[in-house]
């Protein structure tokens, strides 16, 4: 698979994955505005999944080297 098409599949994917932190954080702001715990599961399942959905979504848009290193390691354009 080449550079671009391989790019282009884990933005779709990590895009659809981006719903998760958003569902999660209009879930926390609108409908559960009078529900604040300081240790809530909430925010802990947010920190564990939703932070590093976002960080990925991040690195694909505007440094996608960054995740073709950290899964396809240093192969260039072979494979």
């Amino acid at each position: 698979m080449d550079r671009t098409r391989r790019r282009k599949n884990l933005r779709f994917v990590l895009a659809i994955l981006a719903v998760i932190p958003v569902a999660l954080l209009i879930l926390h702001l609108i409908f559960e505005r009078d529900f604040y715990g300081g240790d809530s599961i909430l925010e802990m399942v947010y920190l564990i999944l939703g932070v590093p959905i976002l960080v990925f979504n991040l690195w694909a848009w505007y440094h996608p080297e960054i995740i073709e290193f950290l899964f396809w390691g240093d192969k260039g354009d072979q494979g």
